[in-house]
């Protein structure tokens, strides 16, 4: 394992005009450990590498490092740990709001007066399937297994050799052009 100077060194670079070479060292240092706390908080290796790169980008852009008066080790797993919590906060809030529009399309497309019961609203049928045929064929797989089937991102993402991420970008574009396009009788 090569030698890397002390914190303080590093610090001491930051705070003096050598932000480019301190920061090399700290990735170099650090980022394995960094990693893994954010892949074991996470169980996504894609996401933990986002929030790494999220937790270094602020620190660089935003100056944080002249605010670093203690222990440089510490401040990171402290920044990774934070960005895990704030990863967890935005997918509940993501979960929930989709839940939420979920159910509202449950309860507005399935229901016809003329028999008094609950069926298939059927020019919501026909308008869905139509937007959904003009996906691309990547777009509307993915709509389909996640919505459709109800499985998890990670199979999805595996089944389709895609990332997550791309997955995400894939299924917030179907939502959002079916938001758009559908005739559905609220708002959110």
């Amino acid at each position: 394992m090569p030698e890397y100077p002390g914190d303080d060194i590093v610090l001491l670079l930051l705070k003096n005009g050598g932000a480019g070479d301190a920061f090399e060292l700290i990735f170099k240092k650090y980022y394995r450990l960094m990693w893994t706390k954010a892949y074991l908080g996470t169980g996504d290796p894609s996401e933990a590498d986002d929030l790494v790169q999220s937790v270094l980008c602020s620190i660089w852009e935003k100056q944080l490092y002249r605010n670093i008066n203690g222990n440089l080790r510490t401040y990171l797993l402290m920044s990774v740990r934070n960005q895990v919590n704030d990863y967890h906060k935005i997918k509940s809030r993501r979960q929930k709001r989709i839940e939420k529009y979920a159910e509202t399309v449950d309860q507005s497309c399935f229901e016809d007066s003329r028999q008094g019961g609950v069926v298939p609203n059927e020019h919501f049928q026909q308008q869905l399937h139509a937007l959904l045929s003009e996906f691309p064929t990547q777009r509307q797989r993915a709509f389909n297994l996640v919505y459709m089937e109800h499985k998890k991102y990670n199979e999805v993402a595996d089944n389709m050799g895609i990332s997550v991420n791309s997955l995400k970008t894939h299924l917030k574009l179907a939502v959002k052009t079916l938001r758009s396009k559908l005739d559905l009788p609220f708002s959110e």
